[in-house]
């Protein structure tokens, strides 16, 4: 029926448009909200992350895929700074860190602090330091240089099978005398290039024969002297977890093994601190003078060479190795136990230290650690 009355059809008329309005408000308001969000949104995918995010992002990623227990990253650099630690949900969180053959590099700069207070020189003869080793075939000719560019010619104690049944079995050689035991009875200097952890092994008793200390206690006051004092060796870390994996699908808490390292790789540190040594090291120049750094890199040709991502390190000087990656230079020194891995480079030309250490080995964590995460930071930089 219709209504014949004009105002109640006005009125009407007039409701129906402002209903109709207030439709078409609240319909521009909805429209007006989502293209605010979907802009916010696109911003904020589209505005690229900085170098230590991209960092942190790629090397979180990887460290969850592949169940790396605990690891820290720290970088030097002007433009890029990067401080991360990272453990899986399941394992304590930690801050200090075995940084294994690392500690070559540290142990190298102690040996090299004495030769600039004419305590000692490259040249001087082994066996007019360390007696104890007469015994061995050739040692005669073996020189301070020898043992610190692996051209001794001693056979590495960590490659003795009984080194290892030892270490697993909790009864890892301490002594001096037990680890010479292991390295055989010759010795043949030659240019040629032979890792082996026995070399630095007797360059503690050098430094003991020099300082009259033990040599835990004469590094560890070169270290404090110079504020590096969680720089450490020969304190009990049996609190410290770590981890070995042959493969990706078995990983075993070793935390009980007893490594007993000492010169070739038995230091403690935080990553900071290692990004401290080097900036004093490479920048300030704080600890040895630029003579001395130079002598360090006298290279001789690694074989083999330690893959790093799509390069290598390649070159050992003395106490420090170079690596040559996407066209920029590192000078510093990998480490690698059955517990830890480190990799503690600088870059001198771009002024970029990094500073990576895990507690964890294994061939799996070793492919992980220098195949994917290192060059995750490298690539970045």
């Amino acid at each position: 029926m219709i209504s014949c009355n004009p105002r109640k059809q006005n009125k009407r008329e007039v409701n129906s448009y402002h209903d109709k309005m207030n439709a078409m408000a609240s319909y521009i308001l909805l429209l007006l909200s989502q293209a605010f969000l979907l802009a916010s949104c696109e911003n904020e995918t589209s505005t690229p992350l900085g170098p230590s995010k991209k960092i942190e992002k790629k090397v979180q990623e990887i460290a969850q895929e592949k169940n790396i227990p605990s690891m820290a990253v720290q970088v030097y650099s002007q433009e890029s700074p990067v401080d991360f630690d990272y453990h899986h949900k399941e394992v304590k969180s930690q801050q200090l860190y075995g940084i294994g053959s690392a500690t070559k590099l540290l142990s190298a700069v102690l040996i090299f602090k004495r030769v600039e207070q004419q305590q000692l020189s490259l040249d001087d003869k082994i066996i007019d330091r360390v007696p104890a080793m007469a015994h061995i075939e050739g040692i005669e000719n073996v020189t301070v240089k020898h043992l610190l560019n692996h051209t001794s010619g001693l056979a590495d104690y960590t490659k003795n099978p009984k080194w290892i049944e030892s270490v697993t079995a909790g009864n890892a050689p301490k002594t001096f005398e037990e680890k010479l035991a292991l390295i055989g009875d010759g010795a043949a200097p030659t240019r040629t290039f032979s890792y082996s952890n026995s070399n630095f092994v007797v360059l503690e008793k050098v430094v003991e024969a020099l300082s009259g200390m033990s040599f835990e206690e004469a590094f560890n006051d070169f270290y404090q002297d110079l504020g590096l004092s969680t720089i450490t060796m020969g304190s009990n870390q049996a609190e410290l977890q770590a981890f070995y994996a042959e493969t990706s699908s078995t990983s075993a808490n070793v935390s009980h093994w007893e490594e007993h390292y000492g010169f070739d790789g038995g230091a403690y540190a935080t990553p900071a601190e290692l990004e401290k040594f080097l900036q004093m090291l490479f920048i300030s120049r704080s600890i040895l003078s630029t003579n001395s750094i130079t002598q360090m890199q006298d290279w001789i040709p690694m074989q083999p060479s330690i893959p790093i991502g799509s390069s290598s390190i390649s070159e050992y000087g003395l106490g420090i190795m170079k690596l040559e990656y996407e066209g920029k230079t590192y000078l510093g020194h990998f480490g690698g136990t059955l517990k830890y891995q480190s990799f503690v480079f600088f870059d001198d030309e771009n002024k970029v230290g990094v500073s990576m250490v895990t507690n964890c080995s294994g061939r799996h964590y070793n492919n992980v650690f220098f195949q994917e995460l290192v060059p995750a930071v490298l690539d970045e930089l």
